[in-house]
């Protein structure tokens, strides 16, 4: 029969010869002490277990509560998000291509805007089509109402006039959905990072 091997003892160290192949200590007080560390230990893994539950039902609850919040938003809060992504990208693109306002060519407004030839309001079909999305100065596009003239007149020599009149002449009707609004909010913002990316290289 083999003969049992030497160990060291789980609470002093020290080196003893086990009666039985799955004894750890060394002693009957020692083996009270070692299972009595084993369930503090236990207690503990326990505890953290339950925290983790807890934090990740936490976490679900809130996820699912701002999903239901984002449902009950209306339509229109979704196109403005969409709106405000699409010409970010559009101002940043033409910013750094060297453009300046649409409208009276100047490149250096205060504050640049995404002005739109047909407005979000008398063609919302168009409202993110970059054809119809352009760089103007505050002044043109808020104090000149969009200064429309000079903008058909640059536009045309920008694009040429079949594309302007093929704005012009749109008048489809065209209501978009969620996901639709989703979709053209996420290819900006990654179209916008991956220009600020190629900027920063």
């Amino acid at each position: 029969m083999r003969k049992p091997a030497h160990r060291k003892c789980k609470v002093c160290g020290e080196k003893f010869t086990p009666q039985y192949d799955n004894i750890r200590w060394c002693s009957p007080a020692h083996g009270a002490i070692y299972a009595l560390e084993l369930r503090a230990k236990q207690k503990v893994k326990e505890a953290a277990k339950r925290i983790k539950d807890e934090r990740r039902k936490e976490q679900e609850s809130r996820r699912s509560h701002a999903e239901r919040r984002r449902a009950v938003k209306p339509l229109s809060h979704w196109a403005q998000m969409t709106q405000r992504a699409v010409n970010d990208w559009r101002r940043t693109t033409l910013l750094a291509a060297g453009y300046g306002c649409i409208s009276c060519g100047t490149k250096t407004a205060f504050a640049w805007h995404a002005g739109h030839y047909r407005t979000t309001a008398a063609a919302p079909q168009l409202r993110f089509n970059p054809d119809n999305i352009w760089l103007q100065c505050s002044a043109c596009n808020v104090h000149k109402s969009g200064n429309i003239e000079a903008y058909r007149a640059a536009l045309v020599e920008l694009i040429g006039e079949e594309r302007v009149l093929a704005l012009e002449s749109n008048n489809e009707t065209h209501r978009y959905t969620r996901e639709e609004l989703d979709g053209i909010r996420a290819k900006a913002r990654a179209d916008l990072r991956a220009l600020k990316q190629r900027e920063a290289a």
